[in-house]
């Protein structure tokens, strides 16, 4: 009841305080269950609090059109809060993919290539289906993440470099063979 009371000054207040709402189902949560177990009956319906995940789509999106390196650093987020031990090899991997797609796509295929386009899109399927499916499970119910401050830090970066890019078209010439 003291936190209920500190939430709702915080409220009063216009106090930003993240993750109140989630705290604040809990707490009510735990106390409904609470009371009726004092009262010796069975509650009726306890409500599971799920994760709060970005969506495999999502990833799946950002990966082909920012970087793999975006779509990993958002499943990344999503294990650390499932499964804290396996954050590591998503970052790992989608750095790793992401230097490799961009040795590919500079020095092996031509400017140009649709085989460029198909390593992204292998990447995204990676991270989305198999690394999903590995270290968050195949089926698991969760809540979706809103999308707008990765959306809104993605274009952040890749908007200035593209415009740079444009400026100075002599950085993304190719060497001559």
């Amino acid at each position: 009841e003291m936190i209920l009371a500190v939430l709702d000054e915080c409220e009063k207040r216009k106090l930003f305080f993240p993750g109140a709402d989630a705290l604040r189902s809990a707490i009510t949560a735990r106390m409904v269950v609470e009371e009726a177990v004092v009262i010796n009956e069975q509650p009726e319906e306890v409500k599971v609090v799920l994760p709060v995940l970005y969506s495999q789509t999502v990833i799946l999106a950002f990966t082909i059109f920012f970087s793999p390196l975006f779509g990993g650093i958002m499943l990344a987020m999503n294990v650390w809060k499932v499964n804290k031990k396996a954050v590591w090899q998503v970052i790992l991997f989608s750095v790793v993919f992401t230097a490799f797609a961009g040795y590919l796509s500079y020095y092996i295929l031509p400017p140009g290539s649709f085989a460029a386009i198909l390593i992204r899109i292998a990447g995204a399927l990676i991270l989305s289906e198999l690394l999903w499916n590995q270290l968050i499970g195949k089926g698991v119910k969760y809540d979706k993440r809103k999308i707008t401050i990765p959306l809104i830090i993605a274009l952040l970066i890749t908007i200035p470099v593209i415009y740079y890019l444009y400026q100075h078209p002599e950085l993304i010439q190719l060497p001559n063979n």
